[in-house]
């Protein structure tokens, strides 16, 4: 399968504020001007966190007030066709906006909720549904301002969530038991065979195109995930990532030399108006999903492999036995000397 991974830039190309515009008046709300003179070069996530640790009172309290505040200064904006033209190629996407313009995008106000499991600040089961198309927030939405990732801690707070997931499993309220990614475990067809899963599944297992998304170093949460999935013993999705540039050949940059290192194929775009540019991504994408119509296949004999390899650093079966006969002297007793 193939799955979208949006992020903010198509918005913008649709007129929505750029998140230094919204930090200036969140930065406003609080009389907390003074912290936006650099704020070219500071991190979102770095931001929030100094905005929250300025201000009195009860921190936990503070982030909440800021990140409703900030949810409030997310216009939600009227979709222009090249949401519609992009999201329509996919059955599953996951999006790090916070808005609901690609619901809309979709089905207009008719889309809904479809949790699969109780979440209230993080984000690893809470999807909505839109004409058939299953929409993630994987960093959380304006409905429930806790959910929103932004500052730091939430960050690192989702990646713990997320490496557990992967790795030893989470307690889940609606589970009896821990839960764990399938995709570990081999189980690619994890939606007939499971009932709690989640967008992480979907990243490690498909083939990814990452569209309208800076890849900022501090969303650390991605990073991982691209970082394990290209560590996997078996890749069953490539992923693309497009580098749009409006005008110019867009050049190589720190984000899309690591990605190539990653095995990421970056397919640059180059058009007149950044809506031009979202257009021509739609064919490329098409033009991707025909060239990869399935998943990478996982060979059938690799379970055998691995146990020939486990059984070959065994010892004899006779020397299994002759180490189980071994009687050591009781404490008190002498040896024989």
């Amino acid at each position: 399968m193939h799955c979208l991974l949006l992020g903010n830039g198509i918005n913008r190309a649709a007129l929505q504020k750029d998140w230094t515009q919204i930090l200036r008046e969140l930065s406003r709300q609080f009389n907390a001007e003074d912290l936006t003179l650099h704020l070219d070069k500071k991190p979102l996530s770095m931001f929030i966190e100094e905005l929250c640790a300025r201000s009195e009172g009860v921190f936990a309290s503070t982030e909440h007030s800021v990140k409703v505040a900030f949810a409030g200064l997310l216009e939600q904006i009227s979709p222009i066709p090249a949401h519609e033209r992009i999201c329509s190629l996919f059955n599953v996407i996951m999006t790090t906006n916070y808005d609901f313009t690609i619901e809309e995008a979709l089905a207009g106000p008719l889309y809904q909720s479809t949790f699969l499991a109780p979440e209230s600040k993080y984000s690893l089961f809470r999807r909505h549904t839109a004409a058939g198309v299953d929409i993630w927030h994987v960093h959380g939405d304006v409905a429930r301002p806790s959910s929103m990732v932004l500052g730091f801690d939430h960050y690192a707070g989702t990646l713990q969530k997320i490496r557990n997931y992967v790795t030893d499993g989470i307690d889940v309220k609606k589970a009896r038991f821990k839960v764990s990614s399938p995709v570990k475990n081999g189980i690619l067809d994890f939606t007939t065979h499971r009932t709690i899963y989640s967008w992480v599944d979907y990243f490690l297992r498909d083939h990814i195109h990452i569209v309208g998304l800076g890849m900022d170093f501090t969303e650390i949460d991605l990073w991982w995930l691209l970082l394990h999935k290209r560590r996997r013993r078996h890749q069953t999705g490539r992923v693309f990532f497009y580098h749009l540039s409006a005008g110019n050949h867009p050049s190589e940059t720190p984000v899309t030399s690591l990605l190539r290192s990653l095995n990421v194929e970056i397919v640059p775009i180059t058009e007149s108006t950044w809506t031009a540019c979202y257009l021509r991504t739609a064919e490329e994408i098409e033009k991707r999903i025909a060239s990869y119509p399935t998943h990478f296949p996982i060979p059938e004999r690799e379970s055998f492999k691995s146990q020939a390899l486990r059984d070959s650093h065994r010892p004899p079966p006779d020397t299994i036995a002759r180490q189980r006969k071994i009687r050591f002297p009781k404490p008190g007793k002498s040896s024989p000397q």
